[in-house]
């Protein structure tokens, strides 16, 4: 295994490059704007949530033409009446007076269709008398299109604009405080009534202390909205725009029909010191935008009047030091905030590798993701919610994917190393502590204490100069499904066939820890031995009545350090053990075979044995000693011991 395959089989490195990935991938993403439906409706749901909790009422009225009205009146609502209207406005005492209807000319026009008329003169006559009202306009656009102020005031001084920024979709998350063109510069109507209302207290903006770039009002500093601000991704942030809060919801503002106030049953009671808005309601005259308040629906389409209304509540608590405009953190918060789910998604992923454990994490951790959200958006502080959400998902699930991948990988590949051991206990095991077997994907080579048994059939090759090759492949066949059988019914493995030998392996390919465990190998060993003496008479007698040759077994056993792991070509590997554990056996069984074949009383076994072994076995057979001996290809002599059979008991 190489390249990213290899980086990927560790598991501390897949969590580091799971967690980067997915990191990677939603900073890419967000970049690109596809996250901005998704960041914006989280948005309005955090709003809508903030909207709801109780908050102090504006000293606010409305006073509205509805359609009854516009049936009395007329559209647009005359300068006659607008002026006596204005009057009753004044007359009641409120701070400031916004007039949210154009008269950039007169209503009605004259039948000629230039010059003012008297009604206009009139309504300039009181608009300019009386700095408490605010007119409207709507500023010109790059090819020139808009509506002019009040043909009767020379400066904007008692004008703010009605422009209002409206996100893709239509919706109104933001306000136009400020705005400058060619022609000049240009305030809403919304902070020029709170100016007004404010300044009634004594409260008039100033330069920030820390950035006098920075209008200050009352306590709090009112920094400009930028174009990635919150849940935006490279929005429009041309003048001076602040995010709309909405913090008094779709509760009602106190409010009035035009015709009630120029019939006199509006009063002073009702709008003495408050900011009034004039301005329509009616439906026919289509001033209305979605809001965040209760999107798709009647409920949420507010008159753009009540939207001023909302700013102008906005500014006054800010000046009152009731909250500040909501803060987006520093590009670097921001990323490491991503950065800390990106990680936490990718631990879960590798460090839990239940599916339903997984779901239960993830779940928690989706939660911890809104709540912290939710707390820090109360406080004032918008914390990304859908990127850290996507993020831990994606370092959970892509983890979790590498990790198929690899345990398909790992299934594979041990089943190609362990072929001969599937369908035994051995097989579970092996894949129980894969990890034993594998590191970083490739097979693992250790050193292991076990005991090896080598076994040969003596016989063998007298009988294969005799048979036909049919009955000699049955004959030894038979012998060796016989010796097989028995060494796994004593927890051995079968290592190796060699024409008519045997190389099996106790401790082996899961490596047994401990001395006890260690000597219970070595007993199994010499048990199985022993059974395969008994079988190799059972399978002579049975020869012997078919008419076929016999043989002896003989059995080599020790116990020792070996080293375990693969060898051959890369794809025809073999997991085997080799060392001179092993070889040490191979030697026993074949030491003085010629004497073992010259031996009387048609014994047909043979079993010898180690030093350690010996020691490892306990007082459980019977064994003799047959002295210190130097077996082929060693420099020392070893001491060699016979196993007889099981020691009688008592």
């Amino acid at each position: 295994m190489s390249g990213w395959s290899g980086v990927l089989a560790s598991r501390p490195a897949l969590f580091i490059t799971g967690a980067l990935a997915a990191f990677s991938v939603v900073v890419v993403v967000r970049s690109a704007g596809l996250l901005e439906p998704a960041e914006l409706w989280l948005y309005d749901e955090q709003i809508r949530r903030v909207a709801r909790a109780p908050t102090p009422a504006p000293a606010l009225a409305l006073v509205v033409i509805d359609e009854e009205d516009v049936r009395r009146f007329g559209h647009p609502l005359p300068d006659r009446a607008l002026t006596r209207v204005l009057r009753r406005i004044l007359e009641a005492g409120p701070l400031a007076v916004g007039v949210d209807l154009y008269r950039d000319l007169p209503v009605p026009r004259e039948s000629h269709g230039s010059g003012w008329t008297r009604d206009y003169r009139a309504l300039g006559d009181l608009v300019i008398g009386d700095p408490r009202i605010v007119m409207t306009m709507k500023v010109p656009d790059p090819d020139g299109e808009g509506t002019p102020r009040p043909g009767f005031l020379s400066d904007d001084s008692q004008v703010g604009f009605s422009d209002l920024p409206v996100d893709p979709g239509g919706t109104v998350r933001r306000y136009l405080l400020d705005m400058w063109t060619e022609e000049g510069a240009y305030s809403s109507m919304a902070l020029r009534l709170a100016i007004l209302a404010l300044g009634a207290e004594g409260i008039s903006p100033v330069p920030s202390p820390e950035d006098p770039e920075l209008p200050m009002l009352g306590p709090t500093v009112i920094r400009p909205f930028q174009g990635d601000d919150g849940p935006y991704v490279h929005a429009d942030d041309a003048g001076f725009q602040l995010l709309l809060d909405y913090r008094w919801g779709t509760r009602e503002i106190p409010t009035y029909r035009i015709s009630d106030v120029a019939d006199g049953r509006v009063g002073s009671s009702e709008l003495r010191g408050r900011t009034v808005i004039l301005g329509t309601t009616a439906v026919s005259i289509m001033d209305a935008f979605q809001t965040p308040l209760e999107p798709e629906s009647a409920a949420g389409m507010l008159p753009g009047m009540r939207i001023h209304a909302h700013a102008v509540d906005q500014l006054v608590r800010y000046a009152h030091g009731q909250g500040a405009p909501l803060q987006s953190p520093s590009r670097l918060l921001q990323l490491l905030w991503l950065l800390l789910f990106s990680f936490a998604g990718a631990g879960l992923g590798v460090w839990n590798r239940r599916l339903a454990l997984q779901a239960i994490g993830l779940a928690l951790l989706f939660s911890a993701v809104v709540i912290a959200g939710r707390v820090a958006f109360s406080s004032g502080l918008w914390l990304g919610v859908v990127p850290p959400l996507l993020a831990s998902g994606f370092g959970a699930m892509g983890v979790a994917a590498v990790l198929a991948v690899r345990e398909r990988a790992q299934r594979r590949a041990i089943a190609g190393l362990f072929s001969r051991f599937q369908g035994t206990a051995v097989a579970d095991e092996i894949w129980r502590r894969r990890d034993e077997f594998l590191e970083d994907g490739r097979p693992v080579s250790r050193r292991v204490r076990l005991t090896a048994l080598m076994s040969d059939l003596e016989g063998y090759t007298a009988a294969s100069e005799k048979m036909e090759p049919q009955v000699l492949m049955v004959w030894v066949n038979e012998y060796m499904d016989a010796m097989a059988q028995l060494v796994e019914s004593h927890a051995g493995v079968v290592d190796d066939y060699a024409g008519d030998g045997i190389k099996a392996n106790f401790g082996f390919p899961v490596a047994s820890e401990g001395a006890a465990a260690i000597d219970a190998d070595a007993r199994a060993a010499v048990r199985c031995a022993l059974a395969m003496g008994a079988r190799m008479e059972a399978l002579n007698q049975s020869w012997s009545e078919r008419g076929l040759s016999t043989g002896r077994c003989r059995v080599g056993v020790f116990t020792g350090p070996a080293v375990v792991g693969c060898i051959g070509a890369t794809r025809s590997l073999k997991f085997t053990s080799v060392g001179d554990t092993v070889n040490t056996a191979a030697r026993l069984e074949g030491f003085a075979k010629d004497d073992f074949s010259g031996e009387e009383g048609g014994v047909a076994w043979r079993i010898l044995i180690g030093e350690e072994t010996y020691r490892r076995i306990g007082n459980g057979f019977e064994v003799r000693s047959i002295g210190t001996h130097r077996l082929k290809g060693k420099d020392v002599a070893l001491p060699i011991y016979r196993v007889l059979g099981v020691a009688p008991e008592g």
